[in-house]
């Protein structure tokens, strides 16, 4: 019990960190987005705004665990619902900018709960998942979609990592972080 109530108020804190956009506060999290273009290997969702907003702290923390890589980013928003978006980049279309929808889990599966299903109190409503190597490295892009109902906007935030492809003795890859 003592460790579920714990969770709960981790849980609860970082909710509120990124509703009061905390990450002000922590080293680098001042700054909204690391790049100030969307990147030519990704197709711009047509009609979205370059926006100034960070990155929120849950998903911030959440990418660059999960990832461990050179972290860049950078938001737009568009009125389009968070499926037109999601609709938008199928595997086909992003096959033909260059990423390998074999090694990806593309838009097909859903963040928020399913029908019946308790809904998590994260912000982000879906996203995507596309990888694709680059000479030694691994890249990795991350589309992460959240409805602001109350702006009537979608945020699509577009979060990229880099990661080194080290050989193993067998011939494999492993995945390092980039420096």
């Amino acid at each position: 019990m003592k460790t579920r109530n714990l969770f709960v108020l981790s849980l609860a804190l970082l909710v509120f960190a990124a509703a009061c956009n905390l990450t002000s506060l922590i080293p680098g999290g001042g700054s909204a987005g690391t790049v100030s273009t969307l990147w030519a290997d990704v197709p711009p969702f047509a009609g979205a705004t370059r926006e100034n907003i960070d990155l929120p702290l849950p998903a911030r923390i959440a990418l660059q665990a999960m990832l461990r890589g050179q972290l860049e980013f950078i938001v737009y928003t568009t009125p389009q619902p968070v499926q037109a978006v999601k609709d938008f980049y199928t595997k086909e279309r992003m096959a033909a900018s260059g990423w390998d929808v074999n090694q990806s889990a593309g838009c097909d599966f859903a963040v928020s709960g399913e029908a019946g299903e308790a809904q998590s109190p994260s912000p982000i409503q879906d996203m995507c998942f596309f990888t694709k190597r680059e000479g030694n490295r691994e890249v990795g892009l991350v589309i992460l979609l959240i409805r602001d109902d109350q702006a009537a906007k979608t945020q699509i935030f577009y979060a990229r990592v880099n990661l080194q492809a080290t050989p193993e003795p067998g011939g494999a890859l492993r995945r390092t972080p980039a420096s």
